[in-house]
């Protein structure tokens, strides 16, 4: 498992993708932003949280009841709860607020160092570490999708970790997203048959059809996206199995697995934008898309629609990027934000 600590940034590109029939894709990136959108807090912010790495961008754009557009992300300060280890950019989750989607100003938190969302107590399900994973809007209040690691420790590598054992949660908002208010119990636990945890979920909501979930898990060799419904808006979920994995072929820039990812609705189906791991270790972006059977197919020939340090990137994420986020906007184009790194952790 690749290890990113420190020094995540987060970043926005728009790319326009073209789908043809035979599922394939053609790309074009151009930046929108030449420096980072969010970095890690300096000393002397009201925020503190998040002085090591921000990361995992989750945008709300403007509605009715809020003009302003919404980024919720997580970090930490360079340790998990209790000073342990972090061995993930997780920790606390912040939020932070623009009028255009590109310039944000970030908005201290009531929890401690400024974060919205912090680890539970000891001897709770999230305990060590927590990351805010998505955030929906239900009638006049905020839903947060976010994932927690437990003080149980799992074998990684050649030790024993504690915050591995992740599980997903649930919390309200109805203050647009200043306050939160966790759900009594986990929301959905992870299963052995998919792997050591479930964690980082999408929502995509529904009027008419149940609510889908994608997750990832960690067997101790690949990553694999699982699906999970929900016909009670989100408040239990029942698994629906694997929804998309890497690459048989080891060249293939997926094929260590596939975790984080953004799910939309797109052209009268679904389109994901995940994060690919390589057999390097290489983080890179590519994209699939569903068209309402449930049958995901890999775009662009199976390809990376976006890769570290190179096009429209540069060399600001010549190292990481990861945690991808879309959104469509008016004219159709797909703005995705995500995180990057071009130093050593």
């Amino acid at each position: 498992m690749r290890v990113i600590l420190h020094h995540l940034n987060l970043l926005v590109a728009v790319a326009s993708v073209i789908l043809d029939s035979r599922c394939s894709a053609f790309s074009v990136a151009t930046r929108t932003t030449s420096n980072p959108i969010l970095t890690a807090s300096s000393p002397g912010d009201p925020t503190q949280f998040d002085s090591g790495c921000v990361a995992n961008p989750v945008i709300l754009a403007p509605s009715e009841n809020n003009p302003k557009w919404q980024c919720y992300y997580y970090g930490n300060a360079g340790s998990w709860s209790g000073g342990r280890p972090c061995f993930l950019p997780t920790g606390s989750s912040g939020l932070a607020e623009s009028s255009d989607g590109i310039t944000w100003s970030k908005v201290s938190g009531s929890e401690e160092d400024g974060a919205i969302l912090t680890p539970g107590q000891e001897g709770e399900w999230d305990a060590v570490q927590t990351g805010v994973a998505d955030v929906v809007r239900v009638g006049q209040s905020l839903h947060m999708y976010y994932f927690g690691g437990s003080e149980e420790e799992i074998s990684m590598g050649p030790g024993a970790i504690a915050g591995f054992r992740m599980r997903i949660g649930r919390a309200k908002s109805t203050d647009g997203g200043r306050t939160w208010v966790k759900d009594d119990s986990v929301l959905f636990d992870y299963d052995e048959s998919e792997g050591l945890f479930a964690s980082w979920p999408r929502v995509v909501t529904s009027t008419v059809e149940p609510w889908k979930m994608f997750y990832h898990a960690f067997n101790g060799k690949k990553w694999r996206v699982f699906g999970a419904e929900s016909s009670d808006q989100g408040d239990s979920w029942k698994r629906t199995g694997l929804v998309i994995e890497g690459s048989d072929e080891e060249e293939g820039f997926d094929f260590q697995g596939i975790g984080t990812r953004a799910v939309v609705p797109w052209r009268d189906g679904l389109l994901m934008i995940y994060e690919g791991v390589a057999k390097s270790g290489t983080h890179s972006l590519g994209a699939a898309y569903c068209d309402g059977n449930n049958s995901w197919c890999k775009l662009n020939d199976g390809n990376p629609i976006l890769e570290p340090g190179k096009g429209a990137l540069g060399e600001w994420s010549s190292q990481v990027i990861g945690t991808p986020y879309v959104v469509v906007m008016d004219d159709g184009s797909l703005r995705v934000y995500h995180c990057g790194k071009n130093g050593p952790a």
